[in-house]
């Protein structure tokens, strides 16, 4: 158990090593970006207070961070560590194949609970946002929305050849999926028809819930079937791509 504890640490520790190597830079708009759409959208869609506006858009930007972190985060670097070679070397070591997996896991929540401070900071500061949620519900919905958009951003890791089109499939992903999926704007606005539909989406079952639990106090106990749906699509991700993951 030491030996894996050691392995998952030094592995973890490596992911972050590269990230701020190769994008030493991105970590400031990484950081920066979604507290310019945080500020943006809260006075494009406010109705006098920006407050209610704001409510809206922080989980939904901390959501979308979610979609991007498993899309972009993991499947683009998957595809770059194969293109370098680098998945080689990983596997021609001792350490399991999920423990390289569980520290990308780890990995991107980090980021991400970086992301999140900052935003609910910015938005309790400026706009008077309040977390009223459940401490734990709230991590536990985080948690169970990062392991779905890893799966599926694995995925996308496995199918793409190149970093270049790991990249196109991960914008082609994650940017509709923002867009539609209740984190911007509200898909209330939408017809009914075209609202209903984009509510199966699994993008807006985790931001809905999110929303409403951080925001809005509600128990996870509400959202069983959702909950549920985002767990088969974590166990339909995980099984596709062990099915399809390439190491070299």
């Amino acid at each position: 158990m030491t030996v894996l504890l050691r392995m998952f640490a030094v592995q973890t520790k490596a992911n972050f090593v590269w990230y701020f190597r190769r994008d030493g830079e991105m970590m400031f708009w990484t950081l920066a970006m979604p507290v310019f759409f945080l500020v943006l959208f809260s006075f494009a869609f406010s109705n006098g207070s920006t407050s209610k506006s704001s409510a809206f858009l922080v989980p939904g930007i901390i959501g979308a961070q979610v979609l991007s972190s498993g899309f972009w985060g993991v499947g683009v670097m998957l595809a770059t560590f194969r293109e370098k070679h680098l998945l080689r070397r990983v596997y021609l070591t001792p350490m399991p194949p999920w423990i390289f997996f569980a520290s990308l896991v780890v990995y991107r929540m980090v980021l991400l609970a970086a992301q999140a401070a900052i935003l609910v900071a910015v938005g309790t500061l400026l706009f008077h946002v309040r977390i009223a949620g459940n401490p734990l519900h709230i991590l536990a919905i985080l948690l169970l929305g990062t392991a779905t958009f890893v799966s599926l951003g694995t995925i996308v890791g496995a199918l793409a050849r190149t970093t270049e089109s790991a990249n196109n499939i991960a914008s082609v992903l994650t940017v509709p999926l923002a867009f539609l999926s209740d984190a911007y704007i509200p898909i209330d606005r939408f017809p009914h028809a075209v609202s209903a539909t984009l509510r199966l989406l699994p993008s807006t079952q985790f931001i809905d819930t999110f929303r409403d639990v951080a925001t809005g106090g509600a128990s996870l106990a509400h959202y069983g079937v959702w909950l549920l749906a985002l767990v088969a699509w974590t166990v339909a991700g995980t099984a596709i791509s062990a099915r399809t993951f390439r190491w070299v």
